[in-house]
């Protein structure tokens, strides 16, 4: 007989059917694991054990039995193993012996010892022992009271195993004390809550008990073992790329698919493993799903079509789920066979994406805190619940024939300082699944699934408005000077232009603002995507670490761009100045100073691929601003981006970025312009210094060269040169920066300069010939290195209208083109 088990049931019941606590329904399970990932899951197995042997052969009795005392030693010479037949010393067993064809019992006898196949049982009387046995029968009848057991969650087609798949440590739980003796034989038939096994925690995801029911036959115990757990793994580091295109790992692709494997021991005491008996499951395989899909690759029904995100306090836009205070978050859910009915269930999950050694190995927390997981469930018009963590409210309503889920969650202290940390440090994702499904349906056909509702970075907190606002941002271009000239909000330049923004702003003090960074950038942006991506950028790099006096930043930075321009030059300023301070609010003014991006050959990553162009220097993904002026939805725009810690009118703090825009730049390109077709062209020459010759476009090396463009208008001879200004510049081919130097006709140049003014001249020469526009200047040989190549580009402009023009020309006398052979030229 040996130990013998019968697992008279094994039942899976889920929250989706059974509702948390898994107490509706309860006729309603599965005999094998069904689900999918991130839902809690238990497993109830009723279980009957008994253990004992029964030796009457019929070939006749050889096992050998011999008294000494009240010591019965019993020796078998067929094989038998008492120990493997469930025997320990320690146990009280009955034994019957047949004598003769008489059946007798010595009930409740202790086992003194057993190795192998000998078992010696205290009779604890002095008798003789009888002859004429002919057969013997041991039964053990100690009470079973504790439970070794252990459990996995592994791929069908795996060798049974308890390793969990995301810390790969063993799992299991133990307990005592299970049907303890009430008196007269009676036992307690409560649960007892079972002990995790082992120094970690990280593959706990609930909790286990155990209860004796009955004796339902003389020898037989029997027992209810629940589990409850979380279907895993749905994330384990690296397996981004899978969340974020819906595609299946290893473990769930294709028929792949988890079962719930376990082996369990009852003991008779649970410091002694030589009274276990043990049974294992591991059998019936598992249909459980990943996100997107119904059981173990069935078709999915449902569909996520938006995801909206809000701050809980204020209402206003987020970015994401806020870590730092409470978050709205509006999941609208589609069908596509029929309309969502009143009362269709729902659940959302929600959870933290850790790093390996976040989830691997810890002992002070389990799986559900290192992956900071919550779950909601509720079914539609029903009143809003909340989950275990920080899921503080979960509700849905109809919306035409969709699900509206509305939720709302705000993280703890301790994890919201977790959070702010890790995100301070990099990107910070989290996940949002939506499990929906008729629930009308048995759970053994439902046709529920996990929808991956989002896979996003966190956003660190809550945007707080009116911390800071700009109240001028004046642009100036070449022709213009601060406190002179008039400013204006947007410009028409070209590429290779120098720019100044003369600015002032506040911080709101009232609000408690306090400026953690400010950057000056030069961008692309989709006003209908709102997708940007950088040209140039400038950080004020002592913005958080400023004297704080007063309860004000004292904010004074005042530098350069490090352009080759005069000193003093207005183009070429960066600076910020701590202001006036009017009712709380604190003034700061100063100006931010750019050059249009034309590096065509510097390749940028985060060029949108929509300008991809196979033709054009680096496939047209370049930092050459007139590429993305007024194209494809794009407008070249000045902006500045910065963070600020504040405090909100209803009281809540927070951290928010902001950005302010300007107007649209207009950006364009060489021998483009404000006028198509250009009404003026451009020709660069250069020529020996004494002897005239024509140098082809090229610049010597040691002597000077004269620089000269001709200026031809279609509108015919141009008489009058008021308001006109012109610009020449040279700089090393292929240079990585804004190495440029220029000339201009009415701004001063720096010393040393490669573009000086004519003998008799101190700027650009400007003047008429034959009704065209000349402007000329000398490149100074000093500082142009033999063999190196150098772009040369001209500049014109008539301030009223504004008419400029220019041209680009390499020392190799090749034109820069990226609109084929013609010649560059800047028009305006």
């Amino acid at each position: 007989m040996a130990i013998k088990t019968i697992v008279n049931s094994v039942k899976f019941f889920n929250e989706f059917k059974n509702d948390p606590g898994f107490v509706s329904n309860l006729g309603s399970f599965t005999t094998n694991l069904t689900g999918e990932v991130l839902t809690n899951v238990k497993v109830e197995i009723s279980v009957d054990i008994s253990w004992g042997v029964v030796y009457a052969p019929p070939g006749g009795f050889n096992w050998i039995l011999t008294k000494s005392g009240t010591l019965l030693t019993i020796v078998s010479n067929d094989g038998y193993d008492f120990i493997n037949e469930g025997f320990a010393a320690g146990d009280v067993v009955d034994l019957g012996l047949n004598i003769g064809g008489t059946p007798v019992l010595v009930p409740t006898l202790p086992i003194t010892f057993v190795l192998g196949n000998t078992m010696v049982i205290d009779t604890g009387v002095l008798i003789a022992l009888p002859g004429g046995i002919i057969g013997v029968r041991i039964d053990g009848k100690n009470d079973l009271v504790a439970l070794n057991y252990k459990f996995g969650l592994i791929e069908n087609a795996e060798s049974f195993n308890t390793i969990s798949k995301v810390s790969n440590n063993d799992q299991g739980y133990y307990a005592t004390g299970i049907g303890a003796d009430l008196g007269g034989g009676v036992r307690d038939t409560s649960f007892v809550d079972m002990t995790r096994l082992g120094t970690y925690k990280d593959w706990q995801t609930g909790s286990a008990r155990v209860r004796f029911v009955s004796s339902p036959a003389l020898y037989v115990q029997r027992f209810i073992i629940e589990h409850e757990f979380m279907i895993v793994p749905f994330y384990l580091e690296g397996q981004l790329t899978n969340l974020e295109n819906n595609v299946l790992p290893t473990l769930f692709n294709g028929l792949n698919s988890l079962k719930y494997v376990f082996n369990a021991g009852f003991r008779i005491n649970l410091s002694n493993p030589n009274t276990e008996k043990p049974f294992q499951i591991d059998e019936f395989a598992g249909s459980v799903a990943w996100f997107n899909e119904n059981f173990n690759g069935f078709q999915n029904d449902y569909e996520i079509k938006s995801v909206d995100y809000f701050d809980g306090n204020t209402l206003l836009d987020a970015e994401g789920i806020l870590a730092s205070t409470k978050t709205k978050i509006e999941i609208l859910v589609g069908r596509d066979s029929t309309p969502f009915v009143a009362g269709d269930r729902f659940g959302v999950y929600i959870s933290y994406l850790p790093e390996q050694n976040e989830y691997e190995n810890t002992i002070l927390s389990d799986l559900k805190q290192n992956f900071i997981y919550d779950r909601a469930l509720n079914s539609e018009g029903v009143a809003a619940t909340s989950g275990d963590d920080f899921i503080t409210s979960c509700e849905a309503v109809l919306s035409g024939g969709d699900l509206l889920i509305t939720l709302e969650m705000e993280y703890s202290s301790l994890q919201k300082a977790f959070l702010a940390n890790k995100i301070n440090l990099g990107d910070t994702k989290y996940l949002i699944g939506v499990e929906v499904g008729d629930n009308t349906l048995s759970s053994a056909g439902s046709n529920r699934v996990m929808l991956l509702a989002d896979v996003k970075n966190y956003d660190l907190s809550a945007d707080i408005p009116g911390l800071m606002e700009f109240t001028k941002y004046d642009i100036y271009k070449h022709n213009k000077q601060i406190g002179v000239g008039t400013p204006s909000t947007d410009a028409f330049t070209w590429n290779e232009d120098g720019l100044v923004v003369d600015y002032n702003f506040y911080l709101d003090l009232n609000k408690q603002a306090f400026l953690n960074s400010l950057d000056f950038k030069l961008i692309a942006y989709n006003p209908l995507t709102e997708q940007m991506f950088e040209l140039d950028s400038y950080t004020f790099g002592n913005i958080a670490s400023a004297i704080v006096s007063g309860g004000v930043q004292q904010i004074n930075d005042i530098t350069t761009r490090n352009y080759n321009l005069a000193a003093g030059d207005q183009f070429n300023d960066v600076s910020i100045i701590t202001d006036s301070n009017a009712g709380g609010l604190q003034n700061y003014v100063g100006r931010f100073g750019l050059k249009i991006s034309w590096q065509d050959w510097l390749s940028n990553a985060d060029v949108d691929p929509i300008f991809y162009d196979l033709s054009k220097p680096n496939y047209n993904l370049n930092d050459k601003a007139s590429n993305y002026s007024f194209l494809n939805d794009y407008e070249i725009r000045l902006a500045v981006t910065s963070n600020l810690d504040g405090v909100s009118d209803l009281g809540v703090s927070g951290n928010t970025d902001y950005l302010f825009l300007s107007p649209a730049i207009n950006v364009y390109d060489y021998n483009k312009g404000f006028y198509d077709p250009s009404i003026w062209s451009g020709v660069i020459q250069t020529f020996h210094p004494t002897t005239l010759v024509d140098l082809g476009g090229q610049v010597l090396s040691g002597e000077d060269t004269i620089m000269k463009t001709t200026w031809t208008s279609t509108d015919g001879a141009i008489t009058d040169l008021t308001d006109f200004w012109a610009i020449h510049r040279i700089e090393e081919s292929n240079q990585l920066g804004y190495e440029i130097d220029e000339l201009s006709s009415i701004n001063p140049f720096p010393t040393p300069n490669r573009l000086i003014p004519l003998s008799g001249e101190t700027q650009l020469k400007i003047y008429l010939d034959a009704g065209n526009v000349i402007t000329e200047c000398l490149v100074d040989g000093s500082q142009i290195t033999s063999g190196v190549s150098y772009n040369l580009s001209s500049r014109i402009e008539q301030g009223t209208p504004a008419i400029p023009e220019g041209a680009k020309i390499t020392e190799e006398d090749v034109l820069k083109d990226t609109e084929g052979d013609e010649l560059k030229i800047i028009e305006e």
